[in-house]
């Protein structure tokens, strides 16, 4: 009886967060699709709709980064509530004006209120599983990401050509709010169920006197050995993502001479890839690389290296090339920024009782998507310099980069490890990135 009513529980929760992430992305990527009417209706030019990205992607961050123990503190289900309540109001509103400033504005609001949703998603997810399935949870909780993505290109795509860009973000926004109130009358952690959760070991160390997590600084939290790295790897592999996800459509037009409407549904491939590897890589992690997680990580970023290359060098050939290689990107890209900002900093954070796994996730997370506010700016003048065959070398170039920090994440945890065989296991050394 205890173990399907366990069941149960992890289901629906596991379902709500799913769909609470995946509406995320109904909010956010309509904005790659209309972007090319943007510019012939309303006359912005790359460069204002460079800014638009860091309207969404700076106040996203900032406020992750800042309120990155928001889960950790109010609980995962008001946070959830209220950011998608506020979220969906703004976006609501998006196609009832043509002033750039107020469309930055509500930009930004979305942003902001879409920070703390995926460390509360993660915190709430992980509270309800063992910890030896944690990268195949999270990964199958970050196809919400990918999926709500490709969906949200596609019913924006829909959208835009029957109404007009000025009602892509109505629907998404309404089921918004309505998902919002949801969460609050359904979510629970395991303890607010007085359910024990088999496995959960990180769970079972914590101190019940001190609450650790809401004393960790973000300086603190920095100094965990491996965060920066793994942070420098998520920045990295964001700015990828993100400038693909808000610039492919664009390039295919401009470049590849796709229509509009094509280039907005090829974009899904992207996601579909993401949807597919991330769940794979989590897979592939628990069952082939369990000791050693960051071996199989940096082969999935090397992979994702290639694949740009040969997306690169294999443009002008056709559908199927295309198609092919920007799949490839998409799983291993996708896949592994996941991973990283999921269950490694949620197990980082709630190892040794910090209890900090959201502010953990937060802060890699946050300062990864640093990068993602960056690109905007910096493709839209890239393009308009150097062309669209720079911004791919730029992809490559940062990809290779995060290859180059995983590879040293290795060796920090090696490194742990010895010491840790040499010191008899102790606490204090243990392997925070198993």
């Amino acid at each position: 009886m205890a173990a399907s009513v366990l069941r149960k529980y992890q289901l629906l929760t596991f379902t709500a967060a799913w769909l609470s992430y995946a509406i995320t992305y109904f909010l956010r990527k309509p904005l790659g699709v209309i972007k090319p009417i943007l510019e012939l209706e309303l006359k912005f030019n790359k460069s204002q709709l460079g800014w638009l990205d860091v309207a969404l992607l700076g106040p996203y961050s900032i406020v992750q980064v800042s309120s990155s123990r928001l889960a950790d503190g109010v609980g995962p289900r008001l946070t959830i509530a209220i950011c998608l309540t506020v979220a969906g109001t703004a976006m609501f509103t998006f196609g009832l004006c043509d002033s750039y400033f107020i469309l930055f504005f509500l930009m930004a609001v979305n942003g902001a209120m879409q920070g703390p949703c995926w460390p509360a998603c993660c915190k709430i997810v992980c509270s309800w599983y063992p910890d030896s399935q944690i990268n195949t949870v999270i990964g199958v909780l970050a196809t919400s990401a990918f999926v709500g993505g490709a969906a949200g290109t596609a019913f924006a795509v829909w959208v835009q050509s029957i109404y007009g860009w000025r009602v892509v973000h109505v629907p998404s926004a309404v089921v918004a709010v309505g998902l919002g109130l949801f969460i609050f009358c359904v979510l629970r952690t395991p303890e607010a169920r007085n359910i024990i959760v088999p496995g959960k070991e990180s769970t079972s160390k914590v101190s019940t006197s001190d609450d650790n997590g809401d004393k960790q600084s973000c300086w603190q939290l920095w100094k965990i050995p491996g965060v920066f790295e793994i942070t420098m790897t998520v920045l990295f592999t964001k700015v990828v993502r993100y400038c693909i996800f808000m610039w492919l459509p664009m390039y295919l037009v401009h470049q590849l001479r796709y229509t509009v409407s094509e280039a907005g549904l090829f974009s899904t491939i992207f996601d579909i890839g993401g949807s597919l590897g991330s769940p794979i890589i989590g897979i592939i992690l628990d069952r082939y690389f369990s000791t050693n997680g960051l071996l199989g990580v940096w082969s999935f970023v090397t992979l994702s290296s290639i694949s740009l290359i040969l997306f690169t060098a294999t443009a002008q050939l056709g559908f199927f090339q295309n198609a092919l290689f920007i799949f490839i990107a998409g799983a291993t890209n996708c896949g592994v920024d996941a991973i990283l900002a999921g269950s490694f900093s949620m197990k980082m954070g709630e190892a040794n009782g910090m209890r900090s796994g959201a502010a953990v996730t937060g802060l890699v997370n946050g300062v990864g998507t640093f990068g993602a506010v960056a690109e905007g700016p910096i493709v839209g003048w890239m393009a308009d310099s150097y062309g669209w065959n720079a911004v791919f070398v730029f992809m490559i170039i940062l990809s290779g980069l995060a290859s180059l920090m995983v590879y040293k994440a290795m060796q920090i945890q090696r490194r742990i490890d010895r010491m840790a065989q040499l010191d008899a296991l102790s606490p204090e050394k243990s392997s925070l990135l198993a």
